[in-house]
């Protein structure tokens, strides 16, 4: 192992080892600081911080410098609840901002999963979530109108959840899920005070009635470092 190695990761384990053990919160001393606390070039400190942020230990905020990441959210994609409700759970203050709301024409991708047709049209909404002021997740969902008519009227920066249970009656929905590691570009990065390509985890999900339509199209892109998956399932043999 090289002296450079060497260096890079006896700082990732000091620094793992005070954030984990010694529960720092808040920001990290500057580069400038941090290089001359361990006697390293700014390029050494570097990869050890990348290794540190890909761990979701600490994050960089623009413009701003490095922080340790607060506490995660515990998330669970199958589960019917609303934003609202799961954050504040766990002790969260949850807020969401609607950026932008339109009917527009399915895409390719979105009309074979809703099994739509040229004349459908769907209501698309892009929204930021946040938790404790600090920006998680984008949303980008978008809403059969043919199955879900005047959605579009609905103050949709609130619950879709409670929505679809109060006013479409869907108390029961099927989810066809999927959970990959993405890159987050801007203008996402930037709703997320990130940066252009910072690691993220992109979940799709298609929602279904009970007897299997297809009648909305998700897209979330989250923050990799502000949640933890989860699933609780019962499992027969």
């Amino acid at each position: 192992m090289s002296t450079q190695s060497f260096a890079y990761a006896q700082v990732r384990e000091v620094l793992t080892k005070q954030i984990t053990e010694l529960q720092l919160t808040g920001s990290l001393p500057s580069e400038r600081e941090l290089c001359a606390t361990f006697d390293i070039a700014r390029s050494t400190l570097r990869q050890a911080l990348g290794q540190l942020e890909n761990m979701g230990l600490i994050y960089r905020k623009n413009r701003s410098g490095w922080y340790v990441c607060p506490r995660k959210l515990k998330y669970d994609p199958m589960q019917h609840a609303s934003f609202l409700q799961y954050t504040t759970a766990q002790g969260f203050q949850p807020s969401t901002v609607l950026l932008e709301q339109k009917k527009q024409k399915p895409c390719k991708e979105i009309a074979t999963a809703l099994e739509l047709d040229g004349r459908a049209s769907l209501t698309s909404i892009l929204r930021v979530r946040s938790v404790d002021g600090r920006a998680v997740v984008v949303e980008d969902l978008n809403f059969s109108n043919k199955h879900l008519p005047d959605i579009d009227k609905h103050d949709l920066s609130l619950s879709i959840s409670m929505l679809l249970k109060n006013t479409y009656q869907h108390h029961k929905v099927l989810y066809d899920i999927s959970v990959e590691s993405c890159c987050l570009f801007n203008p996402i990065a930037q709703h997320l005070d990130t940066y252009d390509g910072a690691l993220g985890l992109k979940v799709t999900r298609i929602v279904r009635d009970q007897q299997g339509t297809a009648f909305e199209f998700d897209r979330e892109f989250w923050r990799h470092d502000a949640l933890m998956i989860e699933n609780k399932a019962k499992l027969q043999f």
